[in-house]
């Protein structure tokens, strides 16, 4: 009998800070933070982001799916366990949700991806949530792991300016 492969254990979190700082306000930056992390691989993804507490939540999600399908192609990862410390994204998995309703882009975007991986959504305290750890505290790869990102080589020889992002509007 094959044993089943373990899943990748992620991180999922979303911050909605209710003050800003007045310049990044008048810059037009957002007052929300969509995070991901992948542990066993070093990973920690924060991004500026726009929305709803519980929206920030599923594009962090959304981010993260996209992040292992396109970045960690190579590995050929079967099986997703993600974690996230908010109750009402967990219940959202459960029974007739209306956030996840049929037809909706999300109900759309988590069956994509389904056809991908195996997902399965989890609750963690919010103590033991690593998407909530500050990058100084991450620990990074060890020396006997490597992780082989697949990286855009047509971008490569191109030398721009990015500014920074303002943004992602969900």
């Amino acid at each position: 009998m094959i044993k089943p492969e373990a899943p990748l254990k992620c991180y999922i979190a979303a911050f909605l800070n209710p003050r800003i700082d007045a310049f990044l306000d008048k810059n037009g930056f957002s007052r929300g933070l969509i995070v991901f992390a992948i542990p066993s691989h070093g990973i920690l993804f924060r991004c500026r982001a726009a929305g709803e507490l519980l929206d920030l939540e599923f594009g962090a999600l959304f981010s993260l799916l996209e992040f292992i399908t396109s970045s960690l192609a190579d590995e050929k990862i079967a099986a997703v366990h993600v974690v996230s410390s908010n109750p009402e994204f967990v219940f959202a998995f459960t029974g007739s949700s209306r956030h996840l309703s049929e037809g909706s882009e999300r109900r759309k975007l988590l069956t994509e991806y389904g056809r991908r991986h195996r997902l399965s959504v989890g609750y963690v305290e919010p103590i033991n949530n690593k998407a909530f750890m500050p990058p100084s505290d991450y620990p990074s790869v060890p020396e006997n792991r490597a992780v082989n990102l697949k990286l855009d080589d047509k971008n490569l020889d191109r030398q721009t300016f990015k500014p920074f992002q303002k943004g992602v509007e969900f």
